[in-house]
């Protein structure tokens, strides 16, 4: 009987130690999964529990667009540095809510913000409420006054919006930003851009937006209920646009434009009925021929770019249309000076430059149709140099009538009319006489061989077609940028390559028609005594307005190149109702003056 007992008394204590070990290593557990929630796994807690206290908000860090400059650095467009005011939702611990309501109330004029932060609050926990956007430097100074801005309690952003040191150069070609619109937004989209951003809408601000805009950046906020910023956390950098280079030179824009405007106002008040008077717009372009960069445009009536905005309204309802870029878009007859291009189908068929034509002053091949020659300075027998020098009519009918006008069309489309220039910006395309042509009959071919007809261009492409007659038929393609730079360290990021297209025919078409209108320069004293040699050939396409008399008001249109005999710029001129291409080479002269003095 004691032996059993004492084996359940061992196996008893056996049982209870059993128990104890299991106690005690359940014990020893928990107490090791305690020490490692406290210790090893504090930071992680903490940093859960600060996530659940807390919220987080994102901050667009808006990019710096890149100026546009001239040739020589002069600044044309760029951003100047604005403030928005942002309050922060929470506040800042220590923040007196009402006061800082009432005191931007008061610095905005009376803003209603307390309604506006009441909304703001019923719909996020934590972010920024845009108070007022678009303070200079000195607005922004009255906010640091209050002390708002170092107690946390506002932000104030700086952001750039587009200024021009002077909006009179170049308003037409430079061009507008604004924020992305509902129709550009899906391409918008694609590129990455936020909803807000800005881009440039037209001009050079809209053909080279990708560069000039830069990347935005972001910064990402994390603050606790409390109001106190927990964490600040850049995730891109903001990079700024490149600066944009253009061809122009801002001195002799401002030559031309000048010129452009005195001699419209001389010719209003000098010049009689049908002369010049009527004078009420113009156009006129500067080249470089090695290059086909544009070194000067201007259009008249033009804008000032900082005050399109405010002066909209009055400047689209002006019937003067001084938001049409002439340059580019307006579209003109160019009498004469379109014989060049009949001289060059003339002698790439094979005519010989030294066979003349008769002029007697009326053109009698047609039996019902007799259109006139003025003979200023010749009659007789004209040849092709002599006809460019004295611009005879009746040698381009005849010569227009043989080659017949699609030929010649050909032609003048191969030298840059009514085709495409190559420039960046949105231009006409223009249009030449055809045999299609549905109003098509003989006489149009002889009105189309002097530059009239359904044929019409832009003084643009009469640049580039100047500009080609100067290269021996080498068409350079026109541009207005040279290159983009990193403002920074000035490295050129993206540089134009010039392009040519070749026409053929060399010294042999295009040597006797330079003689040709470097003789015809000698017959306007405003070129003659120019400082450099020149060769120009003058226009003056009638229009369908009439005088009293019966015969028809006129456009001034000339083109040329200098030196004529190693051409640097070809240029072309208009001038709307100017009274005939003569009017138009004081606009030349002083641009020869600037450029070569």
């Amino acid at each position: 009987m004691d032996k059993p007992q004492s084996t359940r008394r061992r196996k008893a204590r056996r049982r209870v130690m059993v128990l104890l070990v299991l106690c005690c290593a359940v014990f020893a557990l928990f107490l090791a999964r305690l020490a490692w929630l406290q210790f090893a796994m504090a930071d992680h807690y903490a940093q859960k529990m600060a996530e659940a206290s807390s919220a987080s908000y994102t901050l667009p860090q808006h990019a710096a667009r890149g100026a546009i400059t001239d040739r020589s650095g002069t600044v044309l467009a760029q951003d100047e540095t604005v403030y928005d005011v942002y309050l922060r939702v929470p506040a800042p611990p220590g923040t007196n809510l009402r006061e800082t309501v009432n005191t931007i109330a008061a610095l905005t004029g009376g803003k209603d913000v307390e309604t506006q932060l009441a909304a703001f609050c019923s719909a996020v926990s934590a972010g920024e409420l845009p108070v007022t956007q678009g303070l200079d430097s000195i607005g922004a100074a009255a906010y640091y006054r209050t002390g708002l801005v170092q107690s946390g309690a506002v932000r104030l952003a700086a952001r750039g919006v587009r200024r021009w040191p002077d909006g009179t150069i170049l308003p037409h070609t430079l061009g507008f930003t604004g924020p992305v619109t509902a129709e550009q937004w899906p391409a918008a989209r694609a590129q990455g851009l936020a909803m807000d951003a800005t881009i440039g809408q037209n001009g050079l601000e809209a053909a080279y937006d990708t560069l000039l805009r830069g990347r935005d950046g972001q910064l990402q906020i994390n603050v606790g209920l409390d109001g106190v910023t927990r964490e600040t956390m850049q995730t891109s950098t903001p990079v700024p646009g490149c600066t944009l280079v253009l061809t122009l030179d801002a001195d002799l824009q401002k030559t031309l434009q000048t010129a452009l405007q005195n001699q419209m106002d001389t010719l209003r008040t000098t010049k009689g009925i049908g002369a010049g008077r009527e004078v009420r717009a113009g156009a006129a372009v500067v080249v470089d021929v090695r290059t086909g960069g544009i070194l000067a445009a201007a259009s008249l009536p033009d804008f000032d770019l900082s005050r399109y905005r405010s002066d909209y309204a009055a400047l689209s309802a002006d019937s003067a249309a001084p938001l049409l870029d002439r340059v580019c878009q307006g579209l003109y007859a160019p009498g004469s000076a379109f014989k060049p291009a009949v001289a060059a189908a003339a002698l790439t068929a094979g005519i010989d430059p030294a066979a003349t034509v008769n002029c007697t002053g009326k053109y009698f091949y047609y039996s019902n149709y007799h259109p006139g020659c003025l003979q200023y300075g010749h009659r007789g027998p004209v040849d092709l140099r002599t006809a460019l020098e004295y611009s005879c009519n009746i040698f381009f009918y005849d010569t227009g009538r043989r080659l017949g006008v699609d030929t010649f069309s050909a032609m003048a489309r191969q030298l840059g009319l009514a085709n495409d220039t190559g420039v960046e910006i949105t231009a006409a395309q223009g249009r030449l006489t055809w045999s299609t042509d549905t109003n098509y009959q003989d006489g149009l071919t002889l009105m189309a061989a002097i530059g009239q007809g359904n044929t019409v261009v832009t003084p643009l492409q009469l640049a580039q077609y100047a500009a080609t007659l100067a290269n021996y038929g080498r068409k350079p393609t026109l541009h207005f940028a040279d290159r983009a730079v990193q403002p920074a360290t000035g490295a050129a990021v993206w540089q134009y390559e010039p392009a040519f297209t070749e026409i053929p025919g060399g010294e042999a078409v295009f040597g006797p028609i330079r003689d040709g209108m470097k003789r015809m320069a000698q017959t306007a004293r405003a070129l003659r005594e120019a400082p450099v040699t020149v060769a120009a050939k003058t226009g003056s396409p009638q229009l369908a307005d009439t005088l009293p008399g019966g015969s028809h008001y006129v456009n001034s249109v000339l083109i040329g190149y200098a030196p004529a005999d190693d051409p640097q710029i070809a240029m072309a001129v208009v001038l709307e109702y100017g009274g005939g291409g003569a009017n138009a080479a004081p606009v030349m002269r002083a641009v020869l003056d600037a450029w070569f003095e």
